[in-house]
């Protein structure tokens, strides 16, 4: 049996120098088809010697010389380029050459080398971290493949996109996680400036908060886009409650008053997020569990009083007067409230967040505009029944009973105990 001749380094050098020779007479001829054939030629046996530079060279002059006669072999020289960019760490340019030659591939139906040159453009892109683009990537390979009917790598293509996706969610999970802890804290501030510091100076922090959830919810995507621009209505209730010349009102009614931007604030966000009144928690689903819900106002009020112990917001206890004051607060606070936090904050921050996560942060929302009450301990009992009303959301979806808990509890803390 004959045996393969080696080539050594030398036998590559004499080639290089014949097709050199070999070009310049193509070119001297006017045929540019050979001529792009030979430097190609010459390009890859600089591949093979590693002379990368040299090998581009012949790869550069060869490509133009194919786009001027408009030949498919482009394709063949730009794959060529990708591999010789990869190798010298230089992905971006690496992408680009083999995306260009899947495109040229793709032009003359060569689905074999397509799949190839998509390979490698979506290993390229997931070093570069570009997790979302090398799903596409991938799953134009795995099209590709089933095209091929390539059992196999169609399975492996598979594989890769779940596990990419996987680690994309995670990441974006981490990302926003940061980012919504990020706004709490700055939520946080601006009550606390406005309570102890300088009303003047906590309005401009939640002004500057709403201008950056506007700008964030608008450059996001759609799930933490919806979150950040329902978070949008927490500055802007503070806003429109310190903006308001509501001195001059008497203290019962500001809660209407401020409830009506609330209720119109919602009213577009279930417009936009196209939210039904049942999505929104609008039902009398699992009426037992409503019933028990709205019960729990009744200690929930009198705990609260114990606590903060203010002054009545009528000015003293009639059936008169007390149905004027449970009506103001079962649709200022406990609804207006409600559908806004839990309806429509915490479903949006569970979407992003996950279920017991943004069960959570919603809470933590909700805690934060009760800084104005100077009380630690009211903070703790507030977080307190929001997890209580979050949990009965999620368990219900329905915000029925926890809107006759709120509402109750209020008209205990403000209506009744006052008097007792």
């Amino acid at each position: 049996m004959e045996r393969r001749r080696i080539l050594r380094p030398e036998d590559y050098i004499d080639r290089i120098r014949y097709l050199n020779l070999r070009a310049e007479k193509y070119a001297e001829a006017g045929d540019v088809k050979k001529t792009a054939d030979t430097l190609f030629k010459m390009g890859r046996e600089y591949h093979k010697l590693q002379k990368t530079d040299l090998a581009l060279e012949s790869y550069r002059n060869a490509l133009e010389l194919y786009r001027e006669e408009h030949d498919p072999r482009e394709a063949d020289v730009s794959f060529c380029m990708g591999k010789i960019y990869e190798r010298k760490g230089k992905l971006k340019r690496a992408g680009w050459f083999y995306n260009l030659a899947a495109s040229g591939f793709r032009r003359v139906n060569d689905l074999k080398n397509e799949s190839e040159a998509v390979l490698h453009s979506a290993r390229v892109l997931e070093r570069l971290g570009k997790h979302d683009e090398a799903i596409d990537a991938y799953k134009r390979y795995n099209e590709i493949c089933l095209r091929n009917q390539e059992k196999v790598k169609v399975l492996v293509a598979y594989a890769k996109m779940k596990e990419l996706e996987d680690q994309l969610s995670d990441e974006f999970l981490r990302y926003n996680t940061s980012v919504l802890l990020l706004y709490l804290s700055i939520l946080v501030i601006a009550e606390y400036t406005t309570t102890f510091i300088s009303m003047k100076l906590g309005l401009v922090i939640h002004t500057v908060l709403l201008f950056a959830l506007f700008i964030h919810s608008s450059l996001s995507k759609k799930k933490m886009k919806v979150l950040l621009a329902a978070m949008m209505m927490l500055p802007i209730i503070r806003i429109v409650g310190l903006s308001m010349p509501l001195t001059v009102v008497k203290h019962l009614y500001w809660y209407i008053i401020i409830a009506v931007p609330l209720f119109a604030a919602s009213a577009a966000l279930m417009r936009t997020q196209n939210l039904t009144r049942d999505d929104a928690g609008l039902n009398l689903r699992k009426l037992r569990w409503q019933v028990a819900a709205a019960l729990t106002g009744f200690p929930m009020g009198y705990i609260e009083y114990q606590i903060l112990r203010p002054e009545a917001l009528i000015p003293h206890l009639s059936v008169q007067n007390f149905i004027l004051g449970f009506t103001v607060m079962l649709i200022g606070t406990g609804l207006a409230e409600e559908l806004l936090f839990r309806g429509i904050v915490q479903r949006n921050a569970e979407d992003v967040m996950g279920k017991f996560p943004g069960l959570l942060y919603a809470s933590l929302l909700f805690t934060a505009l009760h800084v104005g009450w100077k009380s630690g301990y009211d903070l703790i009992f507030v977080f307190s029944v929001a997890i209580v009303y979050g949990l009965v959301f999620q368990r219900t979806r329905s915000i029925a009973g926890i809107t006759v808990s709120h509402g109750i509890s209020n008209s205990i803390l403000f209506l009744v105990m006052p008097f007792l």
